[in-house]
């Protein structure tokens, strides 16, 4: 109990962390980071609720917890950790197609005769494609 008790507490400060520094440059990232930091804060808080309603259970009976947390079986709480599951899926998802449409976006350079990028090679022995000089 102590170990989720402590990561719940590591978890709240990462959260707070996170969405007080902005520490990633494209906003995308900076909400996937509090969004799945969240999901993660809640699966702790899950995990807490879990580990106590059984303990309460087991000390006291199932007739006590439930007058305590206010359902008598752990479907509940373990349904929302599922469904926290899919939800961090389909931000992750999101997340990956936001970033897929941003890069296909981005200008590159293209051939006219094939609409493809080049392919650079280098001759044998040369390390680069330009030479150019600071002094020009």
């Amino acid at each position: 109990m102590l170990r989720l008790v402590v990561a719940t507490l590591i978890c709240s400060c990462y959260v707070a962390l996170v969405a007080a520094t902005k520490p990633y440059k494209r906003v995308e990232d900076s909400v996937l980071a509090v969004a799945m930091s969240l999901i993660l804060l809640l699966f702790f808080l899950g995990a807490n609720w879990t580990t106590i309603f059984l303990r309460v259970v087991e000390r006291s009976g199932t007739d006590d917890a439930s007058a305590v947390f206010g359902f008598s079986r752990l479907h509940p709480i373990v349904s929302t950790m599922i469904g926290l599951a899919g939800v961090a899926l389909l931000i992750s998802l999101a997340g990956a197609v936001v970033a897929a449409r941003r890069t296909a976006k981005v200008p590159t350079i293209r051939l006219v005769s094939t609409k493809q990028p080049p392919e650079l090679t280098l001759a044998r022995g040369l390390a680069w494609h330009l030479f150019l000089s600071h002094i020009w």
